[in-house]
């Protein structure tokens, strides 16, 4: 028996067809819904995948209890981008092979690759950082250690934020915090649901940015460094 890990794409329709294929061949399919704010009802993915799948919560995929049917069984796990875009998949992916379940793994499209999209350069990105929600006693600013180290090496920053972060608490908590450190940016690029058909990107400065309306989730931030003319000639063009 076999466990697949199958890439969803970005769109609705984006899953590969050998993808769609071993669904076919699957005897039960689990979807990971846990890291991400869908850009489509998960109802719309079953119709448009022709299937029933089940959702998996956070705890069935790292207590890898999910593998204990794939010895007997073949199950797919449906990810939405790419299986390798987070990191919970790699211990799934060694413990199948410390019990040596038989893994198969289908890529697609994912934000990492797909917010070249914007015009700046894949090549000239450095760490990716991730903004969590703050609470009342929980105001963490590490993640812009990351965005810092970047700048300081001329590499763009990709800021991916929390699940369910509306965009207007995004953009107001990413303002406060680079206030808190001091730290000083002209423009930023906004991509919002990119690789679906009502995409948008906007490159701007804050205060152009507080003033959009109606920004979809999933939606990330990034801080470009320094340009090569072509990268600011396609992000002036947004």
């Amino acid at each position: 028996m076999t466990f697949y890990l199958v890439g969803l794409g970005l769109g609705l329709d984006s899953i590969s067809s050998e993808g769609k294929k071993i669904l076919e061949k699957s005897d039960k399919i689990f979807l990971e819904s846990y890291t991400i704010d869908f850009p489509y009802h998960i109802e719309e993915l079953k119709e448009s995948l022709g299937i029933e799948f089940e959702i998996l919560e956070r705890k069935s995929v790292e207590d890898e209890s999910i593998l204990k049917e794939a010895k007997e069984k073949n199950i797919s796990l449906l990810v939405y981008g790419d299986p390798f875009s987070a990191t919970t998949h790699h211990q799934l992916i060694l413990s199948c092979k410390k019990q040596k379940i038989p893994l198969e793994i289908y890529h697609n499209a994912s934000i990492i690759n797909s917010i070249a999209e914007t015009g700046l350069s894949l090549y000239k990105f450095g760490k990716i950082s991730s903004m969590p929600r703050w609470t009342k006693n929980f105001e963490p600013l590490s993640f812009l250690n990351y965005i810092k180290e970047n700048l300081s090496v001329k590499a763009h920053s990709l800021l991916l934020v929390d699940i369910d972060f509306e965009f207007s608490k995004a953009i107001e908590q990413l303002e406060k915090a680079l206030d808190l450190e001091k730290l000083k940016l002209d423009k930023i690029v906004l991509c919002s649901r990119i690789g679906t058909l009502d995409k948008r990107i906007f490159y701007g400065t804050f205060e152009e940015l507080k003033k959009m309306e109606n920004i979809k989730k999933p939606f990330c931030f990034i801080i470009p460094s320094e340009m090569h003319f072509i990268e600011e000639e396609f992000l002036n063009s947004l």
